[in-house]
């Protein structure tokens, strides 16, 4: 099934009467990596949970494929996530969470299947996290700090599994990383988010030419530099 293209129109959100996001639009081609950054408390987590479903806009549209998805819960868009502090079920077996076994090996969870999650280290619950978010065949990907809690290499060898699942099946995926050097790796384009707005989205060759101010240089300047 390939990927679902997203389309958000001015999405705002207020969280305690603080604006988080302010009348955020972007533009997801189906298929397409867009890399997610910016500061913590830019808005990032909270606009990923709106395009999910879990949480809805004050104002503004999500779209999946031209539809509307206000109408439809998270269950209804065929969305996958991996949340930051993975929401893993504390009863259900790694195998429960992944409905079989056909992805243990995948994600380097083999001989884990009928474990629970506390039985799991840091990193197995992580690659249990990311192997759950694509085990029902999702159309779009979110991942809020996948690989957070790894080491360089597992991160680097996860990815790659990753990278070469969404190729074969070819779901979209938003990616939220302060992991820059996998960011620029991966992503084809990056939206840039701060203060709850795009500050700029496009490429990276187009971030570092024709950056559209100050601090966008400075951001894509050390992403470049840490890659």
């Amino acid at each position: 099934m390939p990927g679902a293209s997203l389309v958000l129109r001015s999405v705002a959100k207020e969280v305690g009467g603080r604006p988080v996001l302010r009348g955020v639009s972007l533009d997801v081609p189906a298929g397409e990596t867009l890399a997610l950054l910016g500061p913590s408390g830019a808005g990032k987590t909270t606009l990923l949970r709106i395009i999910a479903g879990l949480d809805r806009p004050d104002a503004g549209a999500v779209t999946l494929d031209g539809v509307d998805a206000s109408a439809s819960g998270p269950r209804g868009r065929g969305v996958g996530m991996v949340f930051q502090d993975l929401a893993l079920w504390p009863y259900m077996t790694v195998e429960e969470h992944l409905g079989g076994g056909a992805l243990l090996e995948r994600f380097a969870l083999g001989g884990l299947g009928r474990r629970r999650p506390p039985e799991l280290s840091g990193g197995e619950k992580q690659r249990l996290a990311l192997a759950r978010a694509v085990s029902r065949d999702p159309r779009l990907v979110l991942l809020d700090e996948p690989f957070s809690g790894l080491d360089p290499l597992l991160r680097r060898s996860l990815g790659e599994s990753f990278d070469e699942l969404r190729r074969e099946r070819g779901f979209t995926v938003v990616w939220v990383s302060h992991h820059l050097d996998g960011a620029v790796a991966r992503a084809s384009r990056a939206a840039l988010l701060r203060d709850g707005r795009i500050e700029q989205a496009g490429s990276w060759a187009e971030l570092r030419t024709s950056p559209a101010n100050e601090w966008v240089s400075a951001f894509v300047s050390e992403a470049v530099e840490s890659a």
